[in-house]
This record gives C-alpha cells, structure tokens and sequence, in this order.
C-alpha cells in the first residue's frame, strides 16, 4: 500500500475538500507558489500552473490568494485567448465564492458554466464536474432537492462517460442530500 499524496484530500460532512495531512499539504502548496514566480515569462506554462494551483490554494482555505490566483487564471487565459482555460478559471472562481458563501456570486456563475458547458460543445465535456460543483453549491445554501437533482445529472453523465473515478464523489453527494433532507 503507498502512501497517500501530499495533495491528498476528502470530503467533509458539508461536502467541502479538506486535506487529508493539512501540514504536508501546505508545504506542497507553497511549493507550487514558488514554482509560480519561475514561469512568469512562458505564458502557456504560466497558465497551467495558476490553474492546478487555484484549487489547491482553496482547499488549503488560502481564499485571498486562491481568488487573486484565479482572476489572474481567468486575464491570462482572455490574453492568450484561451477559452478552455478561461473556462476553467471561473470555474474555480466559482467554486471559491460558494466556498466563502458568496452565493450571490457564486450561483449565476454556476448557471452561466452550465448554460455554457450545455450548448457550447468545446465545453461540453465539463459538464459533469459543472454541475457536481454546482450542486455543491446548492448544498452550501441547504437546498438539498436542488442540489440533489445535479448531483444525479452528473453522477449519470459520469456513468456514461465510464468515469467511475468520479462515480464515488456523486454518489456520497446524493447520500449527504438524503441525509440532511431527512434531518430537516
């Protein structure tokens, strides 16, 4: 058995990303920072860096440098034009203001990545991910049937998609929603 990634994390009762090994995981964080400044004169390079780090940087609660780190994301993709990776960057954007529970912000931008990902096919293999982080999202508001309804969307999408890698995650979504319904 290997031992688990430095990156490593799970899901918390609220369905949130929380590190497996918060030490381990912050010094991996920082690490990729540092790496941040070396790329700053290859753009391509730079862009990818700033988008794996953006999640990171959320999920270690690191919220003003995961938001500066995204809209960077976001500008340089517009720049390079990019729209895969400016995708990408509100999502993440998205994801960091349903996590500060900035809903008023974080709910349109969800609609608008999933009305997007829906009728734009260059976007349309986000799908799946789009609609389990807006479910999250709705999950965050206890609006547990909403949530529910795309936690199912996506868990069929990933089925169908045979990525049972994913499968897991939608499935432990929907079990939460059951059980705060039934709390409530």
């Amino acid at each position: 058995m290997s031992a688990p990634s430095a990156l490593a994390w799970r899901f918390d009762r609220d369905l949130r990303e929380v590190p497996v090994d918060a030490a381990a995981f912050a010094r991996e964080v920082d690490a990729r920072v540092d790496e941040i400044a070396v790329a700053r004169s290859q753009p391509a390079r730079l862009l990818a860096m700033l988008l794996d780090t953006t999640p990171l940087l959320r999920i270690a609660g690191r919220m003003e440098e995961a938001r500066k780190t995204a809209s960077a994301a976001i500008a340089l993709a517009e720049l390079v034009e990019d729209s895969s990776a400016q995708f990408a960057g509100q999502l993440a954007l998205a994801q960091i203001m349903q996590q500060e529970a900035r809903f008023e912000i974080s709910t349109p931008l969800f609609d608008q990545l999933i009305a997007r990902a829906r009728s734009m096919p260059a976007h349309g293999a986000w799908l799946h991910d789009v609609l389990f982080e807006a479910g999250r999202n709705l999950f965050s508001q206890r609006r547990y049937a909403q949530a529910a309804r795309l936690f199912r969307e996506s868990q069929a999408l990933r089925r169908s998609a045979r990525r049972e890698d994913l499968l897991e995650a939608s499935a432990e979504a929907l079990r939460r929603c059951g059980e705060e319904e039934r709390a409530a």
